[in-house]
């Protein structure tokens, strides 16, 4: 929950932490699952990979695209010493090498969710004017989307970018073209 994203020092104007994110591609992921037709039992699974997926980050911090090209995080340490002495660290450690390894249905919904989330990210902040999250989104959009695992991660990379991030709530209060009911908006109905 304290680990800011390395991206908040470029971008700027967020606030995201690797628990925010982790939570949102949690989320996402389970939509995914469920989009690609995985059951409710198995769409939790890549939900529960969701979560779990940059743990290791609480010890090791999250390094961006630059960092990585002079630093090596050894996650995988940090993952043993995490899950140490826990009777259900071995099926948590399962897990991550479940996510890890990409093989699974499961694992690449995880891992698509992952992806859109920052995107999403990026999307959200260009909306409110940060031009610089601009140009990652347009650079991530080309570089990512194709390399998405799953068709509906591609679906909805595509529907994100042509749409505003508002769309999703401020249509329930707008009628007729912007003619908003101001009286319910209001909470007088």
């Amino acid at each position: 929950m304290q680990m800011p994203r390395s991206h908040t020092r470029h971008l700027g104007t967020t606030y995201d932490t690797v628990a925010s994110h982790s939570f949102h591609v949690a989320v996402i992921g389970y939509c995914l699952g469920r989009m690609e037709g995985l059951s409710d039992e198995k769409a939790m699974k890549t939900s529960t990979m969701g979560l779990f997926h940059d743990l290791a980050e609480a010890r090791t911090g999250d390094l961006d695209f630059v960092a990585k090209h002079y630093t090596v995080a050894n996650e995988e340490k940090a993952v043993d010493d995490q899950f140490s002495g826990m009777d259900f660290g071995k099926d948590l450690h399962n897990l991550l090498d479940d996510y890890e390894t990409r093989e699974t249905l499961e694992a690449k919904c995880a891992k698509d969710a992952d992806s859109l989330e920052q995107l999403y990210q990026e999307w959200v902040l260009s909306w409110q004017g940060n031009k610089l999250a601009q140009k990652w989104f347009d650079s991530d959009y080309k570089d990512r989307v194709p390399g998405l695992r799953t068709e509906s991660a591609k679906k909805l990379a595509h529907q994100m970018k042509d749409s505003n991030p508002q769309d999703w709530w401020w249509s329930q209060f707008i009628k007729d073209d912007m003619a908003i009911d101001r009286e319910k908006l209001l909470g007088r109905k």
